[in-house]
């Protein structure tokens, strides 16, 4: 089973900004805290994909194969501390060692926390191993866009998905979600970067 191919709508965004349903989905994943791009960042994002590698090999034995290597973020505030924080000011209102967020591979669905427990089990060497978790959530209504370049450029991408929010009548109502499509590491080049943005929303009333 290929993810990629399996769910590609979920990995399909425009460059303009638009409106989409995303249903329930199943991850391995990993939480963190601060600013992303610190060593503890990349750290975990590297763990992560030799964790899920090691996942896929167990169900390869058990005759149940998988792919799955695209690295998702989601990001989220403490709004109880730090008050709503919007989709276009979104990494620019509040110091972002209060940011939160869950580091995400998407897998199967009949992959079970039992099967990661297990994997905690046998791969302990893996960095991070039994900070791993399953993980299912339903973004449902979303609007998104598809963002090129360096991370950088989100602070002007992500008031266009903003405006187009308020333009339709929406409000954020959860978590900033990124899914990298391309793979990157610390210190490389982010030209080439394709990055889907997408946030929850719902109908202001």
């Amino acid at each position: 089973m290929d993810i990629l191919a399996a769910y590609k709508d979920y990995y399909t965004a425009s460059e303009k900004p638009e409106v989409v349903e995303i249903g329930e989905a199943s991850y391995v994943s990993i939480l963190g805290l601060g600013s992303p791009g610190t060593p503890a960042f990349y750290q975990k994002k590297a763990a992560i994909k030799e964790f899920v590698a090691a996942l896929a090999e167990k169900h390869t034995l058990d005759n149940k194969p998988f792919s799955s290597s695209v690295v998702e973020i989601f990001y989220w505030f403490d709004e109880e501390k730090v008050g709503y924080v919007d989709i276009g000011n979104f990494y620019t209102t509040v110091d972002l060692a209060l940011l939160q967020y869950r580091i995400a591979i998407r897998i199967p669905n009949f992959i079970s926390s039992e099967d990661i427990k297990q994997v905690t089990e046998q791969r302990g060497e893996i960095l991070f191993a039994k900070d791993f978790e399953h993980f299912t959530y339903t973004a449902g209504t979303c609007v998104q866009l598809l963002h090129k370049g360096p991370f950088a450029g989100e602070l002007q991408t992500l008031p266009i998905l903003q405006k187009f929010a308020t333009d339709n009548g929406f409000r954020k109502s959860g978590m900033h979600h990124e899914i990298h499509l391309t793979h990157f590491e610390l210190g490389q080049s982010q030209a080439h970067l394709q990055t889907i943005l997408r946030d929850p929303v719902v109908k202001q009333h």
